[in-house]
């Protein structure tokens, strides 16, 4: 601004001059002159601006070193405080060690204290849901579980309800005890009725005995019961009276592998139509083989009693027959012919004696052959299961598993006796055949001895 105005000064003085050398009239010195003193006023206030913005600055300046002052000040407090902190920080913790150290002498074993009723609280807890006393007693304990899950020392009330809650369990597992209860049976409906238990180890009902799922809290009936069933049924119908109970030391393990195990008509009709045929094969060869087997005890009790009396053949037993022809061929025939007669007599014989056997021995060797065939047939069904459903549940294969080596246990069991009721009646026919071709032989010497 100044050097502005300096410059139109100069500016307008050069033009005055022009202005004076060309044109002398006083109008343009007047002007000159109120043009100096405009320029003069202005300076002047420029001054003043410039000496009330210097002072300003001036007061901004204290203003700032009084504020700088200020917070130096306050600075320097608050690192004497920090350290007086910091100080006393450590302090605390060399305090604190100390106590820590000085608290771990003065528990000693009540640490250990805490960490056993911790452990018991969890064990007996564990115990009581799986067990079937959770029907009666309940499934949970709010002090139980508080103890389970506490970080802190027990107090000795605490203490007192831990062992109140063991001492009611430990109890309840040495009562044998009836209460109304509730099962589901076979049928999936849920019935009330008196139940009761020996301990912890069985429960049963007047049907017989149940098993706990402690999962749903619910006592199930078995799908077969053992055959001590009926010692329940002897418990519930004499109230009060003793009765000879068994109990299941795993706590219902054995009872229920028990009543998953398989009767021998499950195991049968697993054999499906395979295995009731090899069954009806097998009991049709062993009843023929049971009648092929009397009808040759009586032929050899015939034949026995014929040979206690050689003189008086009798045509109801084939040693009588051949008899006969001895006794008609004898005087007629020569002994070449007489031999051909008797052995003719021999054959007519054997088929009678022998009738039967084939057929036992066929139907034993057809036995194995079926089971065999239920085998693969069981094979191509669990394969299409693994196809169809994969490997992941076991129970999809244990139908085809199952006619697979049923079928081969009831081939064998079906062929075994056959094959001994074969070798029986076999045995008796061929003693039948040697006695016929000992007497044959026999007549024949006598005939070469006469002739």
């Amino acid at each position: 601004m100044k050097y502005f105005l300096l410059l139109m000064l100069v500016s307008s003085f050069s033009w005055a001059n022009e202005s004076v050398s060309e044109d002398k009239t006083p109008a343009n010195v007047a002007y000159l002159n109120e043009l100096l003193e405009g320029i003069q006023a202005s300076t002047r206030d420029q001054a003043a601006i410039q000496k009330e913005r210097e002072a300003a600055f001036k007061k901004d300046l204290s203003d700032l070193k009084s504020t700088l002052k200020a917070t130096k000040s306050q600075l320097a407090k608050v690192k004497r405080e920090s350290e007086r902190l910091k100080s006393e920080f450590e302090s605390n913790e060399e305090d604190l060690a100390d106590l820590e150290e000085d608290l771990k002498k003065n528990l000693g074993n009540l640490g250990e204290m805490f960490g056993v009723v911790r452990q018991v609280a969890q064990d007996v807890t564990s115990i009581k849901e799986a067990s079937l006393l959770s029907v009666e007693l309940g499934k949970e304990s709010a002090v139980l579980n508080k103890l389970a899950a506490s970080k802190a020392l027990p107090s000795i009330k605490e203490l007192e309800q831990l062992w109140y809650e063991m001492q009611l369990h430990m109890t309840k597992q040495g009562e044998v005890k009836k209460f109304e209860g509730q099962y589901i049976d076979e049928s999936g409906k849920t019935i009330d009725e008196q139940i009761a238990h020996i301990g912890p180890f069985a429960a049963l009902n007047q049907d017989g005995y149940l098993s706990f799922d402690s999962e749903i809290g619910y006592f199930i009936s078995l799908p077969s019961q053992p055959s001590v069933k009926y010692d329940a049924e002897t418990y519930f119908a004499e109230p009060g009276a003793l009765a000879n109970l068994s109990l299941d030391p795993t706590r219902g393990t054995l009872l229920a592998l028990g009543s998953q195990s398989p009767s021998y008509m499950d195991r049968i009709q697993q054999g499906g139509v395979i295995g009731y045929i090899i069954i009806a094969l097998a009991l049709m060869g062993i009843a023929y083989g049971c009648y092929l087997l009397v009808v040759r005890l009586k032929m050899y009790q015939s034949v026995a009693h014929q040979l206690n009396d050689l003189t008086n053949p009798r045509v109801d037993n084939p040693l009588g027959r051949v008899l006969s022809v001895y006794d008609n061929e004898k005087l007629e025939s020569d002994l070449e012919t007489l031999e051909m007669k008797l052995d003719e007599a021999v054959l007519k014989e054997l088929p009678q004696i022998e009738k039967g056997l084939p057929l036992i021995k066929l139907l034993a060797a057809v036995a194995p052959l079926l089971g065999l065939l239920g085998t693969v047939t069981g094979m191509i069904a669990t394969f299409q299961s693994i196809t169809l459903f994969g490997t992941g549940d076991p129970k999809l294969m244990a139908g085809g598993i199952s006619q697979a080596l049923i079928t081969t246990v009831l081939g064998l069991v079906a062929a075994i006796p056959l094959l001994f009721m074969h070798n029986i009646v076999n045995g008796r026919s061929k003693r039948l055949i040697q006695i016929l071709d000992q007497q044959s032989a026999g007549l024949i010497a006598q005939q070469a001895q006469k002739s």
